[in-house]
Order: C-alpha cells, then structure tokens, then sequence
C-alpha cells in the first residue's frame, strides 16, 4: 500500500515538473520571438540579413501575373484601391489583382490625368472640361465645366477639388462632393496654383499658390473652410500663410490632425496651428529624392559613395511631427522612386525594392530587363514593360 502511494506521489511529482518545464520552455521562446522581432524592427543590419537570407522576400518576374500590352498602343496606366487600369479609345479597363478584366468604363476624354485616394479615383481630360469620379468599378458621376482643368484631386471621402486656367482669372479653384455637387469655387486674380489638398476629415481645402504679378516671386497657402464656403464665402479662408521669398512652394499634403506638409525648392515645412515649423533644409545636403506624399511620413534618399565603384542608398522615412526616422540601406543607384499612401517601391533598373512606411521591405522584384515604369496603390504594385504589366500583390 505504501509502495502504491509513494509511486501515485513521485507520478504526481513528475507530472507537475513536466508541466513547469512546458511552461518555462514558452515562456523562453516567447521572449526569444519578442527579442528577434525587436532586434528585426530596430537593427538595420539585422533586418537586412533576415530579409535576404531567411525571409526570403524576393520574387522573380516570371512567378508573377501579368497583363498583356500591345506595345504600338496608346495608352495610359494607372493604378488605385486594388485595380489596375488601362485607358484607351476613351474606354477605362478596369483589371483586378490576377489581371483578369473585370470591367470597362465609356469616358468622353482622349488623355486623361489621374488622381486617387482609397477606393476613389478621379479622372479629368488633361486642359479639357469634363471630369469622373470612380468608386470601385463604378461610375459615380460625371461634370463638365467651362475653362481647361490643369489639376484634379481627390480625398480617401470622394470630395474632388479642379484646378481650372484659362479664364478671366490666373486660376479658379473648384470643390465637390461625392455626388458630385459643387460646393463652391474661389477665384485667384493674381495668383497660379501649384497644387491643393483636402483634410482627410473633408473641413479643409488647402491651396498652395505662387504670386507672379510683382518684382518677387510669392508663394502661400490659404487655408479654406469647407463649411463657411457654403454660407459665407468672403469669409471662408481662415488662414493664409506667406512664405519668405527664397521659398518657392513646390507641393502640400494634408497629415492627421489637419497639420500639412510643405515642400520648397530648399525644406520641407509643417504647417500646424496656424504656425509654419522647418523640418529639414536642402541647402547643406546631398540628397537625391525626397517627397512628402505619403500618409503622416515624408521620404529623404541620399545617396552615399562607399568606394570608387559602390554607392549605398540610404532610405529615410520621418514622421513628421515626432521627427523619429526609420532608415534601410540598399547597396545600389536608384533611378525612380513611386509612393501612395503607406508604400514607398523604389527602382533600381533590374531590381524593384517595394516596402512599408515603417521601413520594413515588403517585396524584393528581380526583373528579367529594365523596368520602364511602375504603378503602385497599398495593395498591389504594377511593373510596366513596353509588352506587359507585371503583377506584384502586397
């Protein structure tokens, strides 16, 4: 009897010690996964390493999908949401993530120039008067208004704002809804807009515009209220700031919390309670790309001489606001740099670094010939070739 419950006692024993050697073991390759991902997200070097060793993140153009092209076409490409489309013979195709057709689209426009913002897409004819918004594979509205368009942009809502020239004045901004209502217009007399953004919220229009009517180049941005434009519209800009006059404003971008981004022809300026900050001056840097079109980041390439044949491309994305920056190193020359949103792809004639705004590399593409061009959204990444549009899914 003694026997039996010294050996129930020592199982008991046993069956604890193995459980607690279970749990220490988790809890050692937990902490051991939590220190490689950290180790991952915060050393450059190491992140390189596990990205083309163990990852193994490269794709080669013949594992991807493609569309065919005639290459004697005329046509144009571009991309939005999750769609690839082709626009010729005034027909929008609309192709899906494995390159399959999956609708076409009649516009009354021979070229077209583009902009888009989730799942919308805007399209005007390039110095004509009709203009499209699309939402998905379908057609929301279409306007005509008198004058050329030189500019469209739209919002992640589907609120559209059209730069119009030739008219009585320098330039006439024009806003409208989803719907496609206007929701007011504002002329400029003296000044020629450069670009515009609207809030990710809707409230706002900002327009960033270069007044040549003196001796000195001016450049500003006036700050509209989309609400006062509808009840009083001599009130509605509620903020109009100059820049000096060695400033000449190049592009603006709306960020969250309503603050914007700024790019000159020397810095880059945030713009933030009524109050202009500097983030970065070109002046004393040997920087070969930077742009503020991304989602709350602005992207710096600078490139780097490591020996009499090597060069380094070092990529920095920066917030904004808190200034931190996240860096990636490739060891090559780029030639063109595509952003939209989130995604940042960067080419390097037979090579295509796509990765996050994060800094982390999404896709390494190895193409069989030079890449022509590339078409990039958050979802997919488009490699265009004189013949064919490779398909890369994000």
């Amino acid at each position: 009897m003694k026997d039996f419950w010294a050996e129930e006692l020592q199982n008991q024993r046993k069956g604890k010690l193995k459980k607690l050697s279970i749990f220490i073991v988790c809890i050692i390759l937990l902490c051991a996964i939590i220190t490689l991902i950290l180790v991952y997200l915060f050393n450059l070097n190491f992140r390189m390493w596990c990205d083309n060793n163990i990852l193994i993140k490269e794709i080669k153009q013949d594992k991807t999908r493609n569309i065919d092209l005639d290459g004697d076409e005329n046509i144009q490409i571009y991309a939005y949401d999750k769609y690839i489309c082709i626009f010729r013979n005034k027909t929008l195709e609309i192709y899906n993530k494995v390159g399959t057709k999956i609708e076409s689209i009649d516009l009354d426009i021979n070229k077209a120039i583009f902009s888009s913002a989730g799942r919308y897409l805007a399209i005007s004819e390039e110095n004509g008067q009709k203009f499209y918004l699309i939402s998905g594979k379908e057609k929301l509205f279409e306007n005509e208004i008198e004058g050329n368009i030189s500019q469209i942009y739209v919002n992640s809502s589907g609120y559209v704002s059209i730069v119009i020239t030739n008219t009585g004045y320098k330039s006439i901004v024009g806003m409208y809804n989803k719907e496609g209502k206007e929701i007011f217009k504002t002329n400029l007399a003296t000044s020629r807009v450069v670009d515009v953004s609207i809030s990710n919220d809707s409230k706002y229009l900002a327009i960033a515009e270069i007044d040549l009517s003196g001796i000195l180049i001016k450049s500003s941005i006036q700050i509209i209220s989309l609400e006062l434009a509808q009840k009083d519209p001599e009130n509605a800009i509620i903020n109009k700031y100059e820049a000096s006059t060695d400033k000449l404003i190049v592009n603006i971008e709306y960020q969250e919390g309503n603050s914007i981004l700024c790019m000159y022809n020397n810095s880059i300026e945030i713009l933030q309670n009524q109050e202009s900050k500097e983030i970065i001056n070109f002046d004393d840097k040997n920087l070969t790309y930077m742009t503020i079109g991304l989602d709350n980041r602005m992207l710096i390439l600078e490139e780097i001489s490591t020996g009499e044949y090597s060069t380094e491309t070092h990529v920095m994305i920066t917030n904004p606001k808190t200034l931190k920056t996240k860096e990636y190193i490739i060891e090559n020359v780029s030639k063109e740099i595509y952003t939209y949103q989130n995604k940042i792809a960067i080419n390097f004639g037979k090579e295509l670094y796509i990765m996050n705004t994060n800094g982390i590399l999404l896709k390494k593409y190895v193409s069989e010939t030079e890449i022509n061009d590339v078409i990039i959204t958050d979802s997919l990444v488009g490699v265009i070739y004189r013949d064919s549009i490779q398909i890369i899914n994000l």
